[in-house]
């Protein structure tokens, strides 16, 4: 394992002369939004010292929707399968844990999802330190941690500290990357400290922001919370408008459904689209009157499988805790439910 320290203007220099995968990068906007670096432009990396982008990378390996299979005129055939090699620069601790679990979710089974599959081995990961973190940020509740270390899954991890950057190479790939042109120094022992002590200082940030909360879920300790047809969880779906945003944002949510989509005549091709297990639509099944159409037909239910989900039942599924604390549901929720008052207030 080697670390460097690269001045931006060297990093950017030697993101610009990757070639032969496409480089994405959170931008220089409020939201840190994805965008692809292109041909012969020099990347922003501002987002590299803020908090957390406001999207989730997990559109990089699972689409919003994505067609599967195509029939008709006496032929049916799966997708072929087409994934792009990406550079990813900027994934953070609590992303690499939430593909973690994916993996385990899409590959880890009986079956595996060949898509999935082709975009996880498709994808350099430059991950991130956190030297800020955004008022949502709770991963220190689930045990998580602001920065990233050796067995969390990046090729290269990357703290910015006095203008630059502590560059850290795990992996092949990421000695392979650094081919392409990085010419930089090993970095000094106070530049090492100078990490260490922006690390500890996230970490402080953390605690004190989360301090109101007294749980602390862990892998092996799931939170006890109440069954999902308890009324005590009416209290926060009462706020809850069923938009789906907070499983949409997620890194963590993998539901999807499946519907035909006309190409021509004769000929339909099936779609794969992500789906929201706060919708009514969520698991409906055809029938008439007097059937149960859905397994979940109230909102309050459909909340407290939500949480539970997150909190006991990936437990029990993958003996992992399927909340990351990175807190984007916090922050889309036109409802403003916080899901630390949800679980500081019904756990048991």
């Amino acid at each position: 394992m080697t670390t460097y320290y690269a001045e931006k203007s060297g990093f950017v220099s030697w993101l610009s002369g990757l070639t032969g995968r496409s480089v994405f990068v959170p931008a220089a906007t409020a939201t840190g939004a994805w965008v692809r670096r292109l041909a012969g432009e020099s990347p922003d990396v501002p987002a590299l010292e803020r908090a957390r982008a406001a999207q989730s990378a997990k559109g990089f390996l699972m689409p919003a929707a994505e067609a599967v299979a195509r029939y008709g005129q006496g032929e049916a055939k799966a997708v072929a399968v087409a994934a792009e090699p990406v550079v990813l620069v900027g994934v953070r601790a609590c992303e690499l844990r939430a593909w973690r679990y994916l993996d385990k979710v899409m590959l880890g089974g009986e079956f595996e999802d060949p898509m999935y599959r082709a975009r996880r081995e498709g994808a350099a990961i430059v991950s991130c330190d956190c030297v800020e973190c955004a008022e949502s940020c709770c991963c220190v509740l689930v045990a998580g941690r602001p920065f990233v270390a050796e067995d969390d899954g990046a090729d290269i991890n990357v703290t910015a500290i006095d203008g630059g950057f502590i560059v850290e190479v795990f992996t092949e790939t990421g000695k392979e990357l650094l081919a392409s042109g990085a010419n930089w120094p090993a970095a000094t022992s106070g530049q090492l400290a100078k990490r260490q002590a922006a690390r500890d200082a996230t970490v402080e940030q953390l605690k004190k922001q989360n301090a109101p909360y007294s749980y602390a879920a862990t892998d092996e300790a799931p939170v006890p919370l109440p069954e999902g047809d308890d009324e005590a969880w009416q209290r926060h779906a009462a706020d809850c408008v069923e938009c789906g945003a907070c499983t949409h944002i997620c890194p963590t949510c993998y539901c999807f459904y499946l519907y035909d989509h006309r190409l021509a005549e004769k000929v339909a091709e099936r779609v794969r689209a992500w789906d929201s297990c706060l919708l009514s639509t969520y698991h409906r099944m055809a029938g008439g009157p007097q059937m149960k159409l859905t397994p979940r037909p109230e909102l309050r239910s459909r909340l407290a499988n939500r949480v539970l989900h997150k909190f006991v039942y990936s437990h029990q599924q993958y003996e992992l805790l399927g909340c990351v604390g990175c807190g984007r549901c916090i922050d889309a929720c036109p409802g403003a439910i916080d899901i630390r008052n949800v679980v500081e207030d019904l756990k048991q």
